[in-house]
């Protein structure tokens, strides 16, 4: 095969006018007009409706390329676009060779007829979207499911609406002879303690053709090779498989396939891919109390820690591979060991995928499809297919897909259309659902273009192109499809996504009233950072209620909500840096509390994934990270309560029983101790006890009564500190037995020293007084933390380190130092205290 590379230098015009920029390929209209001065930086205060109107037009990218005699000489030449967005006419040499209406698909055309030597010029014209829906209204959904683009760039409860276009992913022209590679079907099956791996080449071209295929150890050493003609299938036995295993259960080796498209004495074309050994199911057996929703692999169950990951920037072109490699790093740093690719935004590129399989981390995978119905039509229908059947034969083969999902949130949707229970009935408003139930003609209507695409078309490209993952049509879903009568009911027999405002805002306690099997979102909203606040504001903006701020808060209710469960737990800061800290620790102590919960609950709930891991602009958000890669306190949290082996407490009132969970593959031997301190940090109770763990194994180990030792006004200084000590590893907690808002805080008088030591700095704190929600932050540079908003007792210091590697304008110790800000909750609630009176 040749191939002719068109990525690189372009022109691009708006099509009404004769202006013409330079741009870059891959590339977009936004990115192009920001390089060039034209566009206004969208996320500057509320410059997203400045920009709505530069989006709104045509434009045209266009680009002159020499054609070699070698490559007009090939039998077969295609212009080959792995990604355009959306709508676009591709013309060359000003003949119209194709056009294209789908962001999601691989776009193959057929230029031989329209080259010719030397130079050529070839003009792909896109019409901007926001009219287009405009021009062509849903039926039964939202306007942007008559697209097929990433639903969320028109705008979401967390992102900003910026619907680009262009030619976002690698373009060029291929030549060829006879046929190409198409994909490799690889199918698994375990016995025996060997694996059998079948490999299925799929060619595009000419059916006459032989296949070469080599299966390669993870060391390197050649296991095996073997040849069908186009259209068989090769059988590799492996005697001895190395598994693949998601992080903390096992490691990631990874086999090679390399398959050879030959005639008899020519090979046509190559291509290399490399697969993880190993079984995944989703256990989805009846209990007795509905249905499971457990990852099993390698025929042990894997509890997932996970987080749901959006878009990595509303400006597609500024991400690139670097963007993933922080976010699957980040992700391991905090204990995650899956992430859901949520419906509503795009498949992500090779590079994602290829790191999930090098650092097991299981992917949850959605089809493109989110939170609204679809109006299904042959064309429709015609069109998703081949957007299915491009994705599956590029990313099937990957260890780390471990699921399949139809879509976002649809079939509890339709839930909700149809219910008559009170809890879900108050969410059809939330749901944009209206008051009263549809008639049930409309809900029979509606589900008819459910269950032709998402239980039937995509189930049936699922098994061909993935035979080994399993597939559910939506997320919540329950076993039997469309059954659900109330909304809660997904939390027995299936997976739920749960936010407090599905109760009214209830307080966050409720959640130790409910069980769930699996819960796929969970989340609350905080502010970013106040390097990142600052980033989009001007001083005057820097408060909740401010219309700057509003436009950076995409959810509605969503700053009144954050301030309303402060209320309930703790004093409302009149400074402002102080009530963005206590958003963040309020956010993280609420995740907290919920996913220690569940975590305890263990043979029941077999998975949680927050929402979410990342922003894609600065924004208010549920994220753990924020646009600028910095971490905010519920990510630090993360870290601790998603620890492979968690210590936790279940408070009531005065009593309290302190628990274990080990979601490893190996038993645990451990060390639990804890100490009850009092007024001036004088220890009023203190213990400690051996034990084991079974793998997977959640147990109470202490039950502790202070209701005589603590009385109405002692138990507002009173707080006790706990941790579990293995294997070198420390986890701790704190337990407070009243509200933040009535504990008795003091000055906690800390002092610190920075040390430089090789690759990292160390911070040494120490607290005179009992410190809750030391939090640590740099004035102008950014670095990651090993620790950050945890507490201290009385009297003791805790070792922080900060890698060099993770740091970014830190110069030395000594800039560190400098730069080194220390807020606590101790802080934030005494200055409250006196604002208030």
């Amino acid at each position: 095969m040749m191939t002719l590379n068109l990525n690189g230098r372009w022109k691009m015009r708006a099509a009404e006018c004769e202006d013409i920029w330079d741009a870059v390929v891959p590339g977009t209209v936004a990115a192009t007009l920001l390089e060039h001065g034209v566009m206004p930086d969208p996320f500057w205060r509320d410059n997203e409706k400045k920009i709505q109107e530069l989006l709104d037009r045509d434009y045209i990218f266009e680009r002159s390329f020499t054609a070699g005699e070698d490559l007009l000489k090939q039998e077969q030449i295609v212009l080959h676009c792995n990604g355009l967005d959306t709508l676009a006419e591709i013309r060359l040499n000003g003949a119209v060779v194709g056009n294209a209406d789908n962001m999601h698909r691989i776009w193959f055309f057929d230029v031989k007829p329209f080259l010719r030597p030397g130079e050529n010029e070839i003009s792909i014209y896109f019409r901007a979207p926001a009219p287009y829906l405009n021009e062509h209204p849903s039926g039964i959904g939202k306007p942007y499911t008559v697209l097929r683009k990433a639903a969320c760039m028109f705008g979401w409860d967390w992102g900003l609406s910026l619907p680009d276009s262009g030619i976002w992913r690698d373009i060029m022209i291929e030549g060829y002879e006879k046929g190409t590679i198409e994909t490799v079907i690889v199918h698994q099956e375990h016995m025996n303690g060997k694996v059998i791996v079948k490999a299925q080449p799929v060619c595009r071209g000419a059916q006459d053709l032989l296949f070469r295929l080599t299966l390669t150890e993870p060391d390197g050493a050649k296991l095996e090779t073997r040849e069908c003609a186009a259209g068989g299938t090769v059988y590799f036995e492996v005697e001895h498989p190395r598994l693949w295993w998601p992080s903390g259960y096992g490691g990631q080796p990874l086999y090679r396939l390399c398959t050879e498209l030959m005639t008899q004495d020519m090979i046509l074309d190559t291509r290399e891919q490399r697969i993880g050994l190993r079984t995944i199911e989703l256990d989805r057996s009846e209990d007795g109390d509905g249905a499971k929703y457990s990852f099993v692999i390698n025929h042990i169950p894997v509890f997932c820690r996970g987080e749901n990951m959006i878009i990595e920037n509303s400006v597609i072109q500024k991400t690139d591979g670097s963007c993933y490699k922080k976010l699957i790093e980040n992700s391991l740093r905090s204990n995650v060991n899956s992430i859901r690719v949520w419906g509503g935004a795009y498949y992500p590129p090779e590079e994602f995928y290829d790191l999930c399989d090098e650092n097991g981390i299981l992917v949850y995978q959605d089809f493109m499809f989110a939170c609204s119905f679809y109006q299904i039509s042959p064309e429709y229908m015609e069109n998703v297919k081949q957007e299915l059947k491009d994705n599956l034969a590029r990313i099937a083969h990957h260890a780390c897909i471990g699921l399949y999902c139809g879509n976002n949130e649809i079939d509890c949707i339709y839930t909700v259309t149809g219910a008559t229970d009170p809890e879900t009935t108050a969410l059809r408003k939330l749901f944009g659902s209206g008051k009263d139930p549809l008639p049930e003609a409309v809900r029979k209507a509606l589900w008819a273009n459910y269950e032709p695409l998402f239980l039937e078309m995509i189930p049936e490209l699922c098994s061909r192109y993935a035979p080994d993952t399993d597939y559910v049509h939506s997320s919540p879903s329950a076993k039997a499809p469309g059954e659900v009568t109330a909304f809660f009911d997904y939390a027995k027999d299936g997976d739920l996504h749960y936010y407090l405002q599905y109760n009214g805002n209830a307080p966050y306690q409720k959640i130790r009233t409910m069980r769930s099997r699996f819960v796929t979102e969970m989340g609350f909203q905080s502010y970013p950072s106040m390097k990142t606040i600052a980033s989009f504001t001007e001083p005057q903006d820097r408060l909740p209620y401010t219309p700057v701020m509003y436009a950076h808060q995409k959810c509605a209710g969503g700053n009144e909500t954050i301030e309303l469960y402060m209320e309930r737990d703790y004093l409302i800061p009149k400074d402002f840096e102080d009530y963005v800290f206590l958003s963040q620790l309020q956010a993280g102590e609420i995740m907290r509390y919920s996913v220690e919960h569940f975590r305890r609950d263990n043979e029941y709930c077999r998975g949680i994934m927050l929402w979410q891991l990342n922003d894609c602009w600065p924004v208010v958000s549920w994220s753990g990270i924020d646009y600028y890669g910095r971490w905010k306190a519920l990510q630090y949290f993360i870290r601790r309560f998603y620890a492979p082996v968690l210590v936790s407490a279940r408070e009531e009132d005065t009593n309290v029983s302190l628990w274990v969970s080990n979601e490893t593959a190996m038993e645990c031997n451990g060390q639990l101790r804890w100490k009850l301190y009092g007024k001036d940090g004088k220890i009023l109770d203190q213990g400690e006890k051996s034990a084991h763990l079974s793998a997977g194994e959640s147990a109470s180990l202490v039950y502790l009564d202070y209701s005589r030792m603590l009385n109405r006004i002692e138990k507002k200084s009173a707080y006790l500190f706990f941790e579990w000590e293995h294997n070198g590893n420390v986890e701790r907690g704190t337990v407070l037995f009243v509200l933040p808002r009535e504990f008795y805080f003091s000055e906690p008088e800390l002092s610190w020293e920075v040390k430089e030591t090789g690759s990292s700095y160390v911070i040494e704190v120490t607290a005179k007084h009992f410190a809750k929600a030391v939090g640590f932050d740099t004035s102008e540079g950014d670095c990651i933390f090993s620790d950050n908003y945890f507490d201290l007792p009385a009297g003791e210091s805790r070792t922080i380190e900060v890698k060099k590697v993770e740091c970014e304008g830190i110069s030395d110790s000594e800039d560190l130092r400098r730069q080194l800000m220390v807020r606590t909750l101790n802080d934030v609630m005494l200055r409250a205290a006196m604002a208030g009176k």
